[in-house]
């Protein structure tokens, strides 16, 4: 066990003695993932523009129809700003709005006697779906003032010829009532009915696209360091340290295991950090904080092992650097550290569960959603990680002889 100990502060003195080797490593993830905060912010993503109405009406029918704009969920999405016509077509000419939508005059008249009225909107040809979103809210408008002309016009119309009489309120109220009636058998019960099914494990995340990106970035740094602390296999090669433990009575896997140790700490620290920012950065929730920095150390450890192989299997160094490229970037892609999973075509997604990171990925965010912990998956990994250390252990002592 003492050797164990020394192998392993050994390597940590090596990293030590290189922080700029682990800050590289924690440094390109960690920039991507500031990235995505800085683009996406840390809420939920949605877009964010601009239009301008120029109300050449004044009526109650163009302040319906602006304020139509500012309801609801549309809200959140396009801000209204009432301007000039030269200052509105000023602008949509510099890009500075998403469209621009004139009200003409006599609008809320034509609007109350059925008569014909032209609204012009121009688009933003810079932009593409928020344009797209007013039209299609401005052409839901306009269908629906004609049905209610279809339903009420008359009503309408004579409530807006002057201050009616008493007479004129009741006839008033008596066609509305006609009105409706007619359509009750369209309405109670409904013609067409909507049914709604939830579909578990879809639920909104805090922190938005960038809180479900992070776990894969983070998983990406202990890939890239994984196999960066892998390639000292080399190095202790070719300057005949592994020559020299084998010819030790020490134990080559006690020797190995003392690595594995430095690396399992080496990764808590990462998992630790990458957490700890992406916490506060991005509103990453962490359910278990201790078990998520377990799981990211005892995974991450497997990869580890995974490299080193891939690493002993090469010819020579150079050979070894292309092999591991070759692996690690298609696996980075596939296992969700480039686009989440919920984000990728089914079939890639199922393909990228599958592979070692992308399944440690699935296993971790259940872990941040307080999900409960399956003894399974980390048997499994614990399983690997003996296997792999022996099959390892046994590879690298035959190249070191």
């Amino acid at each position: 066990m003492r050797f164990v100990f020394t192998s392993a502060v050994k390597d940590l003195r090596r990293i030590r003695r290189d922080p700029v080797m682990l800050l590289t490593w924690l440094g390109i993830p960690t920039l991507i993932a500031l990235l995505l905060v800085v683009i996406f912010g840390r809420g939920d993503a949605r877009p964010n523009g601009k239009l301008l109405i120029v109300d050449e009406d004044q009526g109650i029918g163009a302040t319906l129809l602006a304020g139509a704009f500012s309801q609801g969920a549309l809200s959140n999405m396009i801000s209204v700003e009432k301007v000039e016509r030269e200052e509105g077509r000023r602008r949509i000419n510099k890009g500075n709005a998403s469209a621009l939508l004139v009200i003409p005059k006599n609008f809320t008249t034509a609007l109350i006697e059925g008569k014909a009225a032209h609204l012009q909107l121009v688009r933003n040809p810079a932009q593409r779906i928020l344009p797209d979103i007013i039209e299609q809210v401005l052409s839901m408008l306009t269908d629906s003032a004609f049905y209610l002309q279809m339903v009420a016009g008359p009503q309408l119309r004579e409530a807006a010829r002057g201050t009616p009489t008493d007479a004129g309120i009741a006839q008033i109220s008596v066609q509305f009532n006609h009105a409706a009636a007619d359509l009750r058998k369209y309405l109670a019960p409904p013609v067409i009915q909507l049914e709604t099914k939830v579909i578990e494990g879809k639920t909104d995340k805090p922190g938005g696209f960038a809180a479900l990106m992070l776990p894969g970035m983070l998983y990406m740094a202990v890939f890239f360091i994984a196999g960066g602390l892998a390639t000292d296999v080399w190095r202790e090669r070719t300057s005949g340290a592994l020559r020299r433990v084998v010819t030790t009575p020490a134990s080559f896997r006690a020797f190995l295991a003392g690595k594995l140790l430095a690396v399992l700490l080496v990764l808590a620290l990462v998992g630790t950090f990458g957490l700890t920012v992406a916490h506060f950065l991005a509103d990453l929730r962490v359910s278990n904080f201790p078990l998520a920095i377990l799981w990211i150390a005892i995974s991450g450890t497997g990869l580890y092992l995974f490299m080193m192989l891939l690493q002993s299997l090469a010819s020579s160094e150079r050979v070894a650097s292309m092999l591991s490229n070759f692996v690690l970037l298609p696996l980075t892609m596939l296992g969700g550290s480039f686009f989440p999973f919920d984000l990728m075509p089914k079939g890639f997604a199922q393909i990228g569960r599958l592979t070692p990171n992308g399944w440690s990925v699935t296993e971790l965010q259940k872990i941040l959603d307080g999900a409960a912990v399956t003894p399974a998956a980390f048997a499994a990994v614990i399983l690997f990680v003996t296997a792999a250390w022996l099959v390892v252990g046994w590879r690298v002592r035959r190249t070191a002889c």
